[in-house]
């Protein structure tokens, strides 16, 4: 009863307390329920296993609360489908063994103790080599960070080393990309920016009888409300674990629209600014081939936010002012 609840509020004020002092991950490989489901999220970095829930209350429970049969599983509830896109998990994985080599892979990348050195490793690339990846109109990120091979099966390295960069946040706010890397052996967070046009999937809420699931386009190169705290998130995350920031920037601007605005776009885009200011690793800005950075977007991660940390480059071919050419004109 009573006791038990305090029990829980224990374990999460001691869960809680640990991210600030150390390394936290949680692997989700059972039905993870209530203060379960906290804890995975209080640890911040999570794994969940693709066929295993993370649920505040079970779906029978919540029926006899609604009067009526609304739910069918847990997984509806709180399977990878939910909890992959609203930023609670990092990574999902099929089954134990890949989410314990998840796990271990993630340890490669962090040191073994807050505020040691970083694990720096053989590098399998040479660091003082060329770029082989060039983008023809707009940069793919994953390319440009990890590579990729061309239409004749011949190997374009990218600016990491090969087959170090690991995704994190895959299925969530799709619009920027997050993950580790390795340069020269050394790891270091990434922040990149998709300039594709991604369809945000907004499931439909059973609860409601009217309600169905749409499809909503999310332009590239534009910051959303989703996207802009997944970046703050990355931020956050790379700070604690002591690594060395790279931001391959190319951003238009914030979308500014009221929808946006009531959604918390002008919170997570302050929330950056806060998470570079108080960035204690060397934190490098660049504007890659074919990019550009223009009005708030380049606020944001200006070095003027964090002098002593942050150094800004930029390819010959990139762009960068307060507005479009368009918006001058219109002006």
């Amino acid at each position: 009863g009573v006791e038990n609840i305090h029990g829980s509020a224990a374990i999460a004020r001691a869960y809680s307390r640990a991210y600030e002092e150390t390394f936290t991950l949680t692997f989700v490989t059972g039905r993870t329920v209530g203060i379960g489901a906290y804890l995975a999220r209080l640890g911040i970095r999570c794994i969940q296993r693709l066929d295993q829930p993370i649920i505040l209350t079970g779906f029978s429970a919540l029926n006899k609360l609604l009067g009526r049969e609304v739910y069918s599983s847990h997984m509806q509830l709180g399977g990878p489908k939910i909890m992959a896109t609203n930023g609670v998990v990092h990574l999902t994985v099929t089954d134990d063994l890949e989410g314990v080599s998840n796990i271990l892979r993630w340890l490669s990348y962090v040191p073994a103790n807050i505020g040691g050195p970083l694990p720096i490793t053989k590098p399998l690339d040479p660091p003082d080599r060329p770029v082989a990846y060039i983008p023809e109109n707009t940069c793919d990120p994953r390319a440009a960070i990890r590579g990729v091979d061309d239409s004749q099966g011949k190997w374009l390295g990218g600016m990491f080393d090969k087959d170090s960069f690991v995704e994190t946040f895959e299925g969530w706010a799709k619009t920027v990309v997050t993950g580790r890397a390795k340069l020269g052996g050394i790891p270091v967070g990434v922040i990149a920016v998709e300039t594709q046009t991604m369809m945000e999937l907004i499931p439909a809420d059973p609860g409601q009888l009217d309600s169905h699931e749409r499809s909503v386009p999310r332009a590239g190169q534009v910051w959303f409300p989703d996207s802009a705290t997944k970046t703050a998130r990355a931020l956050l995350d790379f700070n604690r674990e002591g690594l060395p920031l790279f931001i391959l920037a190319n951003w238009r601007g914030f979308s500014g629209g009221q929808r946006d605005l009531f959604e918390g776009i002008l919170q997570a885009g302050s929330t950056i600014v806060e998470n570079l200011r108080t960035y204690n690793q060397p934190a490098f800005v660049y504007i890659p081939m074919a990019g550009e950075l223009r009005g708030g977007a380049w606020v944001v991660v200006d070095s003027k936010i964090n002098p002593d940390r942050i150094e800004c480059y930029a390819e010959r071919t990139a762009r960068g002012n307060v507005l479009e050419p368009q918006g001058l004109i219109e002006i």
